[in-house]
């Protein structure tokens, strides 16, 4: 397809790649051989001037001249001519955050050998490796996989043409994650890889660094056949969309798609994956997993007190009618309650006396706005925080404080933090699944008892750790810890006066 592609010629558009096409001009060797073309003749000059460079630059293999040259979402015709210079990637990573998050693993096939790179072991010898390709195939690179890459490694030289299958393949109508789109072409795996999707891919990791040694290798196998699958789709794609385009020109195309039988008859070479788990060390850590930040270290900022003093934690619901999550964390003991009404959740801070609350809660509300209702005057003013806005562009989920379903938490949050306050408590505001993306802790949509081996990793203890709690105590816990990230200075605040600030913990990234 590249050699019979004009668009990367000055001047060039996609109607005039078109009557070149229909003129005879099927390809560069072809456009020489005729001179039929609806085109003005200084156009042709150009064209004929620009073969001469692009077919020196193909002889070179310089895939830099066409990717400067060609439109982003034309680089897929730059495939067959480098193929034997591709490297199709796929990252694995604690999580979605690039700002927080780590890549725990990078797989790399160039077509013949599966190469992979894990944090600890050879993490950094992928920057070398990288260096060597001319093309980079992804799935949602470019959202996902790039700008980890890019905050992993510094002045990393990546390939100079990048095709991201994800919107290739949207193109053709196909939509939705790799997995997804793998079984809409027929394309399967093996049966144990059915259930592994990139949240259970964080729960392998996680399980690895504990002393798993299983788990990191099916974390490799299901990298493999994601890399592995990468350049299957890469074929159809690039055969599926050439025979578009040219179907589309009037030249009919021999069409390509490979039929059911096809698809399914593709075996992963187990031998690749052998080979390179050969290469790697599989023995996790010894001893105990001890997570860099701990416990440990913020009761040594905190020793300088008179006390160690406790920071109580409310993952608060938006009604009355279900049950809050409670915790009290005092040193590195917790105990967790379940509570349903503002007034009982008072009482029994009145009970605990804790230094400090933090609530899992908006407590307050956009710059402009005095009520929580979508009826007032005040709705010009918007439904989100500037605390909002900075964590959704760290790649943070997180809601809007306004939108329909939580306007009934942030002004519950509100009137109680009030409450507590004139009570004379000291109240925060945090966010559990902020600081567990901070901390490397699962989160509890990922796992319950992932997140509650994270919190005791972290180093606390308590009945929570032997005793059936819910998701709702454990991101209460998470809120009290975030409580002595506050009480240590070890904090960052999002937000600005107006509307106060949200505290999370600070990370050494950003520091």
């Amino acid at each position: 397809m590249l050699k019979s592609t004009f668009l990367h010629i000055p001047g060039v558009g996609p109607n005039t790649e078109r009557k070149i096409w229909e003129g005879g001009g099927l390809s560069w060797a072809d456009f020489r051989r005729y001179d039929g073309y609806d085109i003005p003749k200084h156009t042709k000059d150009r064209i004929s001037e620009y073969l001469v460079l692009s077919e020196d630059a193909l002889r070179k293999k310089e895939a830099e001249f066409f990717s400067n040259t060609l439109p982003k979402r034309e680089w897929w015709r730059l495939y067959p001519e480098f193929h034997d210079n591709t490297a199709f990637v796929d990252i694995e990573t604690t999580g979605l955050s690039f700002y927080y998050d780590n890549i725990t693993l990078i797989g790399l096939f160039d077509g013949k050998q599966f190469k992979v790179y894990i944090r600890g072991q050879n993490l950094a010898d992928f920057k070398n490796e990288i260096d060597k390709y001319q093309l980079l195939v992804t799935f949602n690179g470019c959202l996902f996989d790039l700008p980890f890459i890019s905050s992993e490694f510094d002045q990393i030289q990546l390939p100079p043409a990048h095709i991201d299958l994800r919107f290739l393949l949207k193109r053709l109508g196909f939509t939705g994650g790799l997995k997804a789109i793998e079984k809409q072409l027929n394309i399967r795996r093996e049966d144990d890889l059915d259930d592994v999707d990139g949240f259970e891919a964080t729960i392998l990791w996680h399980r690895y660094v504990r002393g798993d040694p299983d788990a990191l290798e099916l974390l490799l196998k299901y990298n493999f056949a994601d890399v592995t699958n990468l350049k299957i789709l890469m074929n159809l794609g690039y055969s599926m969309m050439r025979d578009k385009l040219m179907n589309e020109s009037n030249h009919k195309a021999d069409i390509t798609w490979p039929n059911k039988r096809t698809r399914s008859a593709v075996k992963p070479n187990k031998g690749l994956l052998r080979a390179a788990y050969k290469q790697i060390n599989p023995a996790p850590q010894n001893g105990k997993f001890v997570p860099d930040i701990n416990i440990n270290m913020l009761l040594s900022k905190l020793n300088g007190s008179r006390k160690i003093p406790r920071a109580a934690g409310i993952d608060l619901r938006a009604s009355e009618t279900r049950a809050s999550g409670i915790a009290l964390l005092d040193g590195n003991a917790v105990e967790t309650r379940l509570t349903k009404e503002d007034s009982q959740i008072i009482d029994l801070m009145l009970k605990w006396k804790p230094d400090l609350i933090s609530i899992d809660s908006p407590l307050s509300l956009p710059k402009g706005r005095d009520c929580v209702s979508d009826k007032c005057e005040c709705r010009k003013f918007g439904i989100t925080r500037e605390c909002e806005r900075i964590l959704r562009h760290r790649n943070i989920s997180v809601f809007w404080c306004l939108i329909q379903s939580m306007q009934g938490l942030t002004d519950r949050g509100i009137k109680l933090a009030q409450e507590l306050r004139r009570l004379g408590f000291n109240v925060i505001e945090s966010y559990p699944g902020a600081a567990q993306d901070i901390l490397g802790i699962v989160r509890k949509k990922i796992s319950t008892d992932e997140l509650k081996q994270g919190l005791l990793d972290f180093g606390l203890s308590g009945p929570f750790i032997n005793s059936r709690v819910t998701h709702d105590e454990l991101d209460a816990i998470t809120c009290a810890v975030v409580g002595y990230f506050y009480l240590s200075d070890l904090y960052e605040g999002l937000g600005n006066k107006e509307e106060g600030y949200l505290i999370i913990p600070k990370s050494n990234r950003l520091s």
